[in-house]
This record gives structure tokens, C-alpha cells and sequence, in this order.
């Protein structure tokens, strides 16, 4: 007797099955919904401050980077400094220093508020993705070690390079330059910096020297991988809600058409991303997964980061900080649902490179 087919997945399998690859898009819905909704509470952890560091948006900023040092494995860093060098190197320059570009040109965008603006211009000023990048890749069939050490190299260079690129990008926006606000953004920029500092490059290092000096947490960030990203990306998620808690009424009061010119320009940076990219690659001989993992990589930019700097940024600078967010959340769910076919699309294409070839077996007579 064959065996019996095994029944399908209940509702509530299907439901948790898709909650949990979709968590990070259901959990912005969510924050937008009860931040708009009933804002009171998030505006109220958001006011929670001492000596001007928001109390709440620090510690999940640090939670996050801490988890993010604690899950990076030595061995991926090693193999990608192997292979790929070119690619590696042209990741650089293409995501501390091509991308960001971009923003010169979206600041003199004709939208208002010019906190959009803002908002959008910061998206391109920052590193490359923390995880959903690196996950992209993977189905791509491209080279994941080289994607760690984009993302793991980005992200800690970033946190020096991110103040002052955004520094020089918003000071050349007709508006700051109209109100005068210009006097006080290289203090910004340092300020910044330092926070960075604090937030991101010292805790991402704790979790890398924690795992590497003691066995146990090793063990646990590997054990539990899944449940820790779901942690980050819960921090992340609360981030957002406080963000947009605290501007909710500006974020009301916003013409229905400025929001989809502002879907419009998300989906345009990331074509005008993998556009240059791909064309920059092919260009330099690049080929393979490394190529893979070098567009897929310098076509993204990571919102941990965007959501950082957005939180110190002083409102009386750059007005609603909830504002600001808005963009940089829209790109990134943006980049995630045009990527997700795109990598399905190339894992395909390597797999009929792979199948032609492989040597044809020879025909056995009998």
C-alpha cells in the first residue's frame, strides 16, 4: 500500500506561515494603523529622554545592533575576503559613495513637505541592508559570504560616513538654504556621529567579541537565529511606531498625491539603483554570483540605520521626524518586493546555467 498523502496545513499554520515570512511588513502596517490611530502612547515613549537621548529609541537601537554582532559568523567574513575582491571593492564605492549621489537630486524635489524630501535623500545616504539583503542573495543563488562582507564592512564605515554625506546633501536644498537653517548642520553632523558611535559601531562589536569570547552565546545565536531577527525586527517595528506616533497629525493632514509621488520615487531610486549597478558590473567584467551579490547588494540601503539617524536628528532642523521616516519605509518595503522576484528570476537562470553545464552522461548500450 502507498502511503497516505499528509494533510494539508491547517488556517492557522498557513496564517503563522505567512506572518512569519511577511513580519516585517505586517508589523510596519500595524505601527502605521496605531500610530495614526491612537498616537498618545507612542508619542509618549518617544518624549522619554535623558540628556537629549531618547531613552526607548536607544535601547532598541542598540538591541538591534547587538543581535547583529552576536549572529556574525568569523568563517563568512574569511571566505568572502577569498573571493570576490573586485566585486567587494566595487560594493564600496557603489554603496558609501555612487548611491548616495542620488540624494543631491531628490532634495530639489518639488514635493512638500520637505521632510519628504529629506526622508528620501537619507534612504540613499545610508549602508546597504542588514539582513534582507543577505537573505536575497541566498535565493539568488548568488555569493552569500561576499553579501555578509558588504553588509558587515558598510554598515561599520557608515556610521562615519552617513553624517556628513547627509550633512552635504540637505545643506544644497533650496528650503534649508531659504530658512537659514544651514548655520548649525556641521554640529549636527558631528553630533551625529557620535550617537552612531554609541548606538551602532559599540554595540555591534559587544555582540561580535561576546560570541567569539564565550561559547554560549555562539551557541544561543545559532540555536535561535530565527527568533533573534524576529527581536530585531521587533525593535525596528517599534522605532517606526514611535516615529510615526509623533506626527501623526502632519502625517494626516498630507495630500493623498504627495504620498504616491512618494511610492513613485521609491520604485524609481531602486530601478535607477539596479540600473547603475548592473550596467557598472557588466562594465568591470564582473560575473557569477559574485556579480549577484555586488548589484543586489549596492541596490539596496538598510533602514535600521535610516531609522537611527532619523531619531537624533533635531526637529528644529529638519522638522517631524515621523515625516521623515515615512520615505525611508516606503523604500524599503519598496526594494523588498521588487528584489523578491528578481532573485527568484536569477536563481532560475542559474540553475539552467548550471543544468547546461553539466557534462551529458554518456548513452549505455545494452
Amino acid at each position: 500500500m502507498s502511503p497516505s498523502p499528509a494533510p494539508p496545513p491547517s488556517a492557522l499554520a498557513r496564517a503563522q506561515k505567512f506572518l512569519l515570512a511577511n513580519f516585517l511588513v505586517c508589523g510596519f502596517c500595524l505601527a502605521l494603523t496605531f500610530g495614526l490611530s491612537v498616537p498618545a502612547a507612542g508619542k509618549a515613549l518617544a518624549s522619554v529622554a535623558v540628556g537629549g537621548w531618547g531613552v526607548f529609541q536607544t535601547m532598541c537601537v542598540v538591541v538591534i545592533f547587538i543581535i547583529s554582532g552576536a549572529t556574525l559568523k568569523t568563517e563568512e567574513i574569511a571566505e568572502a575576503l577569498k573571493s570576490g575582491r573586485g566585486a567587494l571593492a566595487y560594493g564600496w564605492v557603489a554603496i558609501l559613495g555612487l548611491t548616495p549621489l542620488l540624494g543631491f537630486v531628490l532634495v530639489q524635489l518639488p514635493v512638500t513637505p520637505v521632510e519628504f524630501r529629506y526622508g528620501l535623500s537619507l534612504f540613499c545616504c545610508v549602508p546597504t541592508t542588514l539582513t534582507s539583503g543577505v537573505t536575497l542573495v541566498r535565493n539568488a543563488k548568488g555569493n552569500v559570504a561576499l553579501a555578509l562582507m558588504l553588509t558587515v564592512t558598510t554598515n561599520l564605515i557608515g556610521v562615519f560616513t552617513v553624517p556628513f554625506y547627509f550633512n552635504a546633501v540637505v545643506s544644497t536644498g533650496p528650503s534649508l538654504g531659504a530658512t537659514g537653517a544651514t548655520s548649525g548642520m556641521a554640529s549636527n553632523a558631528v553630533k551625529l556621529l557620535v550617537k552612531l558611535i554609541f548606538t551602532i559601531l559599540i554595540p555591534i562589536c559587544c555582540g561580535k567579541i561576546a560570541r567569539e569570547t564565550f561559547a554560549a552565546v555562539a551557541r544561543f545565536a545559532t540555536t535561535y537565529k530565527a527568533e533573534l531577527t524576529l527581536v530585531n525586527n521587533s525593535c525596528l517595528i517599534v522605532i517606526v511606531w514611535m516615529s510615526i506616533s509623533g506626527s501623526a497629525k502632519q502625517l494626516i493632514d498630507t495630500n493623498v498625491g504627495t504620498i504616491f509621488a512618494v511610492i513613485f520615487a521609491a520604485v524609481l531610486i531602486h530601478v535607477v539603483f539596479l540600473g547603475i549597478n548592473y550596467a557598472a558590473t557588466r562594465a568591470l567584467g564582473l560575473s557569477g554570483p559574485e556579480r549577484v551579490a555586488s548589484v543586489m547588494m549596492s541596490s539596496q540601503k538598510t533602514l535600521p540605520v535610516a531609522m537611527t539617524v532619523i531619531a537624533y536628528l533635531p526637529e528644529n532642523t529638519f522638522g517631524s521626524r515621523g515625516l521623515i521616516a515615512i520615505p525611508c519605509i516606503v523604500c524599503h518595503i519598496t526594494q523588498l518586493f521588487m528584489d523578491a522576484p528578481l532573485a527568484a528570476r536569477l536563481a532560475a537562470r542559474a540553475d539552467a546555467r548550471a543544468v547546461a553545464d553539466a557534462p551529458s552522461k554518456p548513452l549505455t548500450t545494452v
